[in-house]
């Protein structure tokens, strides 16, 4: 069987009662383009949705741009009823048919579809007017699922596998969770000071130069005598040269 989990567009906040709140301008718009492109490849024996008037009017939405056989009311795909309640009420409805559409609500259809992939609920990304193929060996209680496609509510483009929340967007989120608001603000100081530049390489140290050579001693002062310089002492003289011997003269 194919199994189809829609969820409904997206509705206005407030209304009387929550089960009379209606579908905004925008909601209609967006899930008209996703119904559009459902209803070029796909057909339904039934459409079985939910009595909330936001739920009917995507139903009728859907109906506008898909080939099915009938449409009605299934009380259990109301809010407050649990996703195994739901199922077990869908699969006496759906009988043999091949192909089936629930139109519904969160967390309803999240943990309706979280129990059928068997992922966390958590992991799942399941946004209002998103279409979820699923092909199930039976229900309640499938043995075997096979999460075939989504569409995105709103480009309307095909996903494969199921609307899961992305990994990196998740671990950020925990991160920040954790960190707390003290520890955000110490980061955004920390990147908005300015970066302090690396010190040079420090050079090799100059060699030590020699020690200066020590001055020339003072020529000793001349000795003085009752305040007058005292002459110098006259040179010595020189010996007479030897006389001449005879041989020589």
């Amino acid at each position: 069987m194919k199994l189809f989990l829609v969820r409904h567009g997206i509705a206005e906040e407030k209304a009387a009662t929550d089960g009379w709140r209606m579908l905004t301008r925008k909601g209609r718009r967006r899930f008209h383009k996703t119904a559009r492109e459902f209803g070029r490849s796909q057909r339904v024996d039934a459409i079985l949705t939910s009595p909330l008037v936001r739920a009917l009017q995507t139903a009728e939405i859907l109906a506008e741009h898909v080939d099915y056989r009938e449409m009605r009311v299934l009380e259990e795909l109301a809010s407050g009823h649990a996703a195994r309640e739901m199922l077990a009420a869908v699969a006496k409805a759906a009988g043999r048919s091949a192909s089936v559409a629930l139109v519904g609500h969160d967390p309803q259809l999240t943990d309706a579809l979280a129990e059928l992939a068997h992922v966390a609920a958590s992991r799942l990304d399941f946004r209002k007017g998103a279409i979820v193929c699923l092909e199930v060996s039976g229900l309640p209680q499938p043995k075997a699922v096979d999460a075939r496609w989504w569409l995105k509510p709103r480009s309307g483009s095909k996903k494969k596998g199921l609307p899961m929340k992305p990994a990196e967007a998740k671990a950020k989120k925990a991160a920040a969770k954790k960190a707390g608001p003290a520890a955000k603000k110490a980061a955004a100081k920390k990147a908005a000071a300015p970066k302090k530049k690396a010190a040079p390489p420090s050079r090799k140290a100059a060699p030590a130069k020699k020690p200066a050579p020590p001055p020339p001693a003072a020529a000793p002062s001349r000795q003085t005598f009752m305040g007058s310089p005292r002459p110098p002492a006259p040179p010595p003289a020189s010996p007479p040269p030897p006389a001449a011997t005879e041989e020589q003269q």
